[in-house]
């Protein structure tokens, strides 16, 4: 079972998640929510802020020894990133993009960019040292799960001020380009949890067109039940919806949490999609090993945050690879609107709720094999290639 510290982590990811997602003013809201409801300092667990800035200080050019760090950076990272200077770019050389007269002014864009590439040099500044020690074996040392989140938060927070230049200006500006490429170089060096999130790899999507309605799987009014449907036992609506579903299809599951695999494994014998083949994963690499093994696949479910990689970096390595399957995200976040229109920018077909702890609903079964059935009648309704 996951700690508490590790669901609070979790949702500290998340928070992040959304925050890649959302406009400027969304993101303060957003962050003053969290912060009333106490998501930071349940993730910095009982150690405040200020005793963990101190267990990291730097004492004659070294950080004093802690806790757990599990990523080390090779000596080319630190020619990349922790060496390289950036350099904002001129403002009378700014590439902002053409922008409707309505639109916010090209000075306030300059002002911003400004404002935003100062707060990234001093970011970096303070991150370099942690990042160049951890890069030497001699001077390496495990951080704590608190200290991890506390610089978690750091680079979240400076992501989003990143994020608010996303569509004011060129993606192919150097300095922007340069300070989005280390702010992944740093997240997945500090929390392999945050591997491929903060990256912001799209993929064409010539295969459908987007809507909320279609992506989060709402069932749709020709397959919506009636009401006598609710009077017939559980079993009875199970096998239906599993009957429903196209046969021989190959599944895998990728999740971090035991339970919810176990519980795929003993449900898919007569109850989950029993005539599908199906493989479940723990991490996100043995599931890419196996597909590059020639190991096939018509769907994945992934959970979005897993250690050492979840769905963001699953369906990007994988998409990049030419894989065409559908993949879901599976997760506990509720439905948004642009961070669905996100998760389908990067990838992804579909997102199935499953809040904390469902597997322990016998429902779920069937009311995952129901969001599958949803998908499979929007692919053949508007002829998607997947």
């Amino acid at each position: 079972m996951e700690t508490d510290l590790i669901k609070d982590m979790k949702k500290l990811l998340l928070l992040f998640i959304l925050l890649a997602t959302l406009p400027c003013a969304a993101q303060r809201h957003l962050l003053k929510e969290a912060a009333a409801e106490g998501v930071f300092k349940k993730a910095l667990g009982k150690t405040a802020g200020e005793d963990i800035l101190r267990q990291a200080r730097v004492v004659q050019g070294k950080i004093l020894p802690g806790g757990k760090m599990p990523r080390a950076a090779v000596p080319s990272d630190l020619e990349k990133y922790i060496f390289k200077q950036v350099r904002p770019t001129p403002i009378g050389y700014l590439p902002v993009l053409f922008l409707e007269p309505s639109q916010m002014p090209i000075e306030d864009i300059s002002l911003l960019y400004k404002r935003v590439m100062q707060s990234f040099q001093a970011f970096k500044k303070e991150m370099d040292v942690f990042l160049y020690y951890q890069s030497k074996p001699s001077e390496r040392r495990e951080i704590s799960s608190a200290e991890q989140a506390m610089w978690s938060e750091k680079i979240g927070l400076m992501n989003a001020q990143l994020l608010q230049l996303k569509n004011l200006i060129s993606q192919h500006d150097p300095a922007y380009q340069a300070a989005r490429e280390y702010m992944v170089f740093a997240a997945e060096t500090v929390n392999p949890m945050l591997r491929g999130i903060l990256e912001q790899r799209t993929f064409a999507r010539t295969d459908r067109q987007y809507t909320s309605t279609e992506f989060f799987l709402h069932t749709p009014q020709a397959l919506k039940e009636t009401a006598w449907t609710e009077w017939l036992p559980l079993s009875v609506r199970t096998n239906q919806a599993a009957r429903r579903l196209p046969e021989g299809l190959r599944m895998a599951v990728l999740n971090d949490e035991p339970s919810v695999l176990a519980a795929m494994q003993r449900e898919h014998q007569n109850r989950f999609c029993p005539t599908w083949e199906l493989a479940t994963y723990s991490e996100a690499d043995d599931l890419l090993q196996a597909v590059r093994r020639g190991a096939e696949f018509d769907v994945i479910l992934t959970d979005l945050i897993v250690p050492g990689g979840g769905g963001y970096y699953l369906v990007s390595a994988l998409r990049e690879k030419g894989f065409n399957g559908a993949i879901f995200g599976l997760s506990a976040y509720p439905e948004e609107s642009r961070m669905g229109w996100n998760m389908f920018q990067r990838g992804f077909d579909g997102m199935i709720p499953a809040p904390i702890g469902f597997e322990q609903d016998r429902n779920w079964p069937r009311l995952v094999m129901k969001k599958l059935q949803n998908y499979f009648y929007y692919r053949d309704l508007n002829g998607w290639s997947r």
